[in-house]
């Protein structure tokens, strides 16, 4: 789903991409179309102490620290694009939310279910330690 926001005469067309199980505190990734002319990609949306932020697209320089590639210059455009992208990955974990539940439902039903059907005459059941062929 594309989210867009159009502020101080400057169009964003968002898409976030939540990590289904992050592994870090890189919670999704998001892509932003600027005025229908320019893209950026391999935005993350980092999870700190301080809460949830946005962290634009980085490359390693020769000492061995990062560097943005691109950034907003203004803070209004800043701000812009912060709300925007995490008002788009907030969209996207809450469409996602319903359907983790149903699955888990789902699973316990299944095993609910499981447990009340009789065991079938011609299943076999696993050898107890008492029977004399063991």
């Amino acid at each position: 789903m594309i989210m867009s926001n159009t502020e101080n005469g400057i169009k964003l067309d968002v898409r976030a991409y939540p990590i289904a199980e992050p592994k870090g505190n890189v919670m999704a990734f998001a892509s932003v179309t600027i005025n229908d002319m320019f893209a950026v990609n391999n935005i993350r949306v980092v999870n700190s102490e301080k809460g949830l932020f946005v962290a634009m697209p980085q490359v390693k320089d020769n000492k061995g620290g990062y560097r943005d590639i691109c950034f907003p210059v203004t803070a209004d455009l800043r701000k812009q694009m912060n709300e925007t992208i995490l008002g788009a990955y907030a969209e996207e974990k809450e469409k996602a939310a319903p359907a983790k539940e149903s699955t888990a439902e789902k699973l316990r039903e299944g095993a609910k279910e499981a447990k009340t059907q009789p065991v079938k005459a011609n299943d076999k059941a696993a050898p107890k330690k008492s029977d004399p062929e063991l």
